[in-house]
């Protein structure tokens, strides 16, 4: 029946999103809208051609999402009526292509290439979404859009996470993911922007401030439901260095409010699961400390083995079917098959070799950079934008010491976006000269609203 489902979606659905996008800026607008809140659904909108379940490696198939149709429909619309608008080549597209260029000489020599094909088929679908992210300003999507985006993603995980917390009693809520782990990271994403377009969008009322305080909210508590130890403290974290940036760059007594009311309701909010987060933190076991030790020795020894790595998407593969790895292993020596190396960097140097992994450091560093650089440099409202996007990618690559959760589809494609808004108000938070058509949009027409 899925599989029906995304047939309609592919023969009918595309054509009429396409027809909806061309249509208005406004239906297009929304189409970005549902783009965001569909990575949040997991495998409730998603199918696997060819897939290996079984498989504990980051990706088990060629799998095509309910993101990938409606990025599509956005991309034609783009090419078709607003091609002369359009960024072609992003900033930052070439480090891209090299690093699925490595990725590809990697899969070629990789012990079984079909599972370096699943990752290189995601890898295109995330620069599709990529690419469709950084020219929404350009084509005159409002921003607007990114916060109801953002805002419908949080009502969806708070709704969700309530009703498995109190509903079916978990412990660990992994709302409409696999595990309670990849919550955090993906969250941790979201906050920051949603935050920083709620509360300085000079056009909006009361209402729509607290309709963000209250999404945030509803997002640190599908975090906190995870009981996650470093997602937790990473949550707080990026919650108050937000509250800090906007109060700073906004000054306004509402602002100001809106500030106070958030840390006072997430304080007093938190103290009924004050005692679970302690227990939490003094009962995890030695044994999970010990067991990233050993996957972390192998993910060395790889790396220093391998020019270019075992494989994309081989470490568990390679792990499972290698004696030497598997003799130093204690607490996983049990284990029929290996796992993933919880630790994103040995990870990309396991399976890319580390010239892959320093390619990887540069295109990840690259965003990163830019968004700092920018957002520092400018007072505007797109550079406290950008200064929240950065916020938001540190909590992902600090997580990324711990858990390999950014090889995880929903959390690629929610970065994916995060690099595409950051490519997007780059040029807007530093005005340069645009030489536009008439009537065709600048990327300042759609900040503006």
């Amino acid at each position: 029946m899925k599989y029906l489902g995304f047939a309609v979606g592919c023969v009918v659905g595309v054509p009429v999103m396409v027809l909806a996008g061309y249509a208005s800026r406004i239906l297009l607008g929304w189409l970005v809208a549902a783009l965001i809140v569909s990575t949040a659904l997991g495998d409730l909108a998603n199918i696997n051609l060819l897939s290996l379940e079984t498989y504990r490696g980051p990706d088990r198939g060629f799998e095509i999402n309910l993101t990938d149709l409606i990025a599509l429909a956005i991309a034609v619309v783009m090419v078709t009526r607003y091609r002369t608008c359009v960024r072609w080549l992003p900033f930052n597209t070439l480090w891209m292509i090299a690093l699925f260029g490595l990725g590809c000489v990697a899969t070629l020599l990789a012990p079984d290439p079909l599972l370096g094909g699943f990752s290189l088929f995601k890898a295109i679908k995330c620069y599709l979404l990529f690419w469709v992210i950084a020219n929404i300003l350009r084509v005159g999507v409002p921003i607007h859009a990114v916060w109801q985006g953002f805002a419908a993603t949080a009502l969806l995980l708070a709704a969700v996470t309530l009703y498995q917390k109190y509903g079916l009693g978990l412990y660990r809520t992994p709302t409409l993911f696999d595990h309670s782990n990849t919550v955090p990271p993906f969250a941790n994403l979201v906050i920051p922007a949603f935050l920083c377009l709620g509360l300085t969008d000079p056009t909006r009322r009361a209402t729509h401030r607290a309709a963000t305080l209250g999404g945030v909210l509803g997002l640190v508590f599908a975090v906190v439901a995870t009981f996650s130890r470093a997602g937790i403290a990473l949550t707080a974290s990026v919650v108050g260095a937000t509250l800090l940036l906007v109060t700073l760059r906004v000054r306004s007594r509402a602002v100001t409010a809106a500030s106070v009311v958030l840390l006072l309701l997430g304080a007093f909010g938190s103290l009924p699961a004050a005692d679970s987060l302690i227990a939490r933190v003094r009962e995890a076991p030695a044994s999970s400390t010990a067991a990233r030790d050993e996957f972390n020795a192998v993910a060395d020894r790889m790396a220093r083995e391998h020019l270019l790595g075992v494989g994309l998407n081989n470490f568990s593969h390679v792990l499972t079917a290698t004696p030497r790895y598997r003799e130093g292993l204690v607490i996983l020596a049990g284990e029929p098959q290996g796992g993933v190396v919880h630790h994103i960097y040995r990870l990309m140097a396991a399976e890319l070799g580390y010239l892959g992994l320093l390619v990887f450091l540069m295109t990840v560093g690259r965003f990163w950079g830019t968004a700092v650089h920018r957002g520092f440099s400018s007072r505007s409202r797109a550079g406290t934008l950008l200064v929240a996007l950065a916020l938001g990618s540190t909590t992902l690559h600090l997580s990324g010491l711990l858990e390999w959760t950014l090889r995880i589809t929903p959390v690629t494609y929610m970065f994916m976006i995060v690099c595409g808004l950051t490519v997007a108000l780059r040029d807007v938070a530093v005005p340069m000269p645009v030489h536009a058509s008439p009537g065709v949009a600048t990327p300042h027409v759609g900040l503006r609203r």
